[in-house]
């Protein structure tokens, strides 16, 4: 008997695996690229939030004058209630 070792190849299992990860990096490489990188991300976020911030302070402004326009509804419906008992 000899004393001959075996030598285990990857075989086309390992070298299809091999290929189709590279494949994958690829495209993931190219998927990132066509997105956009870090910089450009953190640019559309400070613009939302400026938007946001203006959302806000519209808001705000539109509620205090339907507060208000309620309020001087009210009042007049009050007085106007106050007259017909009287």
């Amino acid at each position: 008997m000899s004393n001959e070792k075996k030598v285990v190849k990857g075989g086309f299992r390992a070298t299809l695996a091999l290929i189709i990860s590279i494949i994958a990096l690829a495209i993931s490489l190219m998927a990132y690229t066509r997105t956009g990188n870090q910089s450009d991300l953190d640019a559309e976020l400070n613009s939302l939030k400026k938007k946001l911030q203006e959302l806000k302070s519209d808001t705000s402004e539109n509620l205090e004058k339907v507060r208000t326009e309620t309020g001087q509804a009210l009042e007049k419906l009050g007085k106007s209630i106050k007259k017909g008992e009287n």
